[in-house]
């Protein structure tokens, strides 16, 4: 018997079935198109599909639903004033390179959310969020001149009956005039390229600002707290680093999709809407002073919230009985108030992310016009400094507070005399003689001085000491109009305001 050679595996080969595609055969064409069909539908569908996930993953739902750490930030975003725009629009962009570059970041967080290591709270500002050229600019237009916007803001004393107070003023939004050449108002900051470096990653701190002159020359004005530094070696080395930005709609409108408004601006935004009841005494105060401390949990803040039965009980016992059902009411709205605006997992809540649109609570404009950002000549002396002239971006506040709250709104017509070109003027026109007031009249209107800001309070001679009395008996809430964040304050009490014991 002849022996058999084995086998070697290697020499193995898959044998395949033979196919033969006649299409001269019907059965071979009509097989042969189903196939072509299938293949175009699961085709389409895969497209299809694909796209409407990519759209998703670009949606605001996504990002705000979808993503735990964004849902926080996602509640704020529906309270905008931008909640019809998609997120995507501002944080990604179009075209392939943010297309590729959103989604390497997306993944990395996702791994930072499996991982629990994501920031707490969301960190602001967005460093490398693109430029408000290719996001706000295409539906705002800054560049191009605004008229003049009348304000009329309502408060509440934090006094037993809740008083109304309403601070009516005139903002000058302003910008580029093309018809006259001028730049002026609040977006004059827009129409003229700025610069600045910050100390901190939040921006709150300015050390240096660079205004462009019409020559293409920067002017310089540093902090005072550089004054006794190598200035220019800071500045080189700034720019070297890449600290230098070129302000723009983002560096003041900071939050304008994420903003959290104070306790005072929304409870007191509940009280005209008639959410929280103004007959409750001190319920202005009360609901401000639960809404602003830093609870750890949801659970501590309602508990809080809750105490303030046992305040209308213990002190307000005819209230406690006979207005229940308005308490039980307001209370349930500073709950939902505090829902909306803070939120302890995230750490984050109204102190968390300074919103720079104002100067209050922040200081926002104060950043750099606070009167310490000196430029200097080539000896080292001092030239000026950025203006704290507040008549620069609005009119001096016209104040009506509880039975006076109507008063004429502070019009003007013709050209600023020179003698309010300072903003002293608010203060020195005490003097003015019964003949000069006339000619006040003619742009004002006689109704114009009816200003409980300032007329109820004497401002004497030596108010540079007795100021301290005057805040006193105002209660602050006077002196806050003008007065705010201690700019004024600091320029004498640089290290703060110690309290006598």
């Amino acid at each position: 018997m002849k022996p058999t050679k084995p086998r070697k595996f290697w020499r193995w080969r898959p044998r395949w079935p033979s196919l033969t595609i006649d299409l001269n055969r019907p059965e071979h064409r009509r097989k042969a198109l189903f196939v072509l069909l299938a293949l175009m539908v699961i085709g389409s569908a895969l497209l299809i599909g694909s796209y409407k996930g990519y759209m998703f993953t670009e949606s605001s739902e996504f990002c705000g639903q979808i993503c735990h750490p964004m849902k926080s930030q996602f509640v704020r975003y529906e309270s905008s004033q931008h909640a019809n725009v998609e997120c995507a629009k501002c944080h990604i962009g179009p075209g392939a390179s943010f297309f590729v570059k959103s989604k390497i970041d997306g993944i990395r967080q996702v791994y930072a959310v499996l991982a629990n290591t994501y920031s707490r709270p969301i960190k602001s500002p967005v460093h490398d969020l693109r430029p408000a050229r290719e996001t706000c600019e295409t539906c705002h237009t800054p560049t191009s001149f605004r008229d003049n916007i009348i304000k009329t803001i309502t408060h509440y004393d934090s006094d037993e009956a809740n008083t109304p107070v309403e601070s009516t003023l005139i903002l000058k939004m302003g910008g580029w005039q093309e018809s006259t050449g001028i730049s002026q108002g609040i977006h004059w900051h827009i129409t003229n390229p700025i610069y600045y470096i910050a100390a901190d990653e939040q921006r709150q701190v300015i050390m240096w600002v660079g205004v462009e002159q019409e020559d293409g020359t920067i002017k310089d004005y540093f902090s005072r707290d550089l004054m006794n530094m190598n200035r220019q070696a800071f500045l080189e080395n700034a720019r070297e680093k890449g600290d230098v930005r070129q302000l723009d709609c983002i560096d003041c409108h900071n939050r304008t999709a994420h903003r959290i408004p104070a306790p005072e601006e929304v409870v007191d935004q509940a009280i005209s809407d008639g959410l929280i009841s103004r007959d409750l005494p001190y319920i202005r105060a009360k609901a401000v002073e639960v809404l602003k401390p830093v609870y750890p949990s949801d659970t501590d803040a309602y508990e809080a919230i809750d105490g303030l039965m046992d305040f209308y009980r213990v002190r307000y016992k005819t209230v406690y009985d006979k207005q229940r059902a308005e308490l039980e009411e307001a209370l349930a709205q500073i709950k939902e108030i505090y829902a909306e605006t803070n939120f302890a997992d995230m750490q984050l809540n109204w102190q968390s992310n300074p919103d720079n649109e104002r100067h209050t609570p922040f200081p926002g404009c104060f950043r750099c016009h606070d009167d310490k950002h000196v430029s200097l000549d080539v000896s080292g002396n001092e030239v000026d400094t950025i203006s704290i002239k507040c008549n620069l971006c609005h009119t001096v506040p016209i104040v009506g507070r509880g039975d006076d709250l109507l008063v004429e709104a502070p019009v003007i017509v013709g050209s600023t005399p020179d003698s309010h070109a300072d903003f002293r003027w608010t203060v020195e026109h005490r003097t003015v003689t019964e003949v000069q007031k006339q000619d006040c009249y003619q742009c004002h209107g006689q109704g114009f001085c009816n200003n409980g800001a300032c007329h109820n309070l004497s401002h004497p001679e030596d108010m540079l000491y007795t100021h301290p009395e005057e805040y006193q008996k105002s209660g602050g809430q006077v002196c806050y109009t003008c007065h705010q964040n201690n700019v004024l304050c600091s320029r004498c009490h640089p290290a703060g305001i110690i309290r006598n014991p």
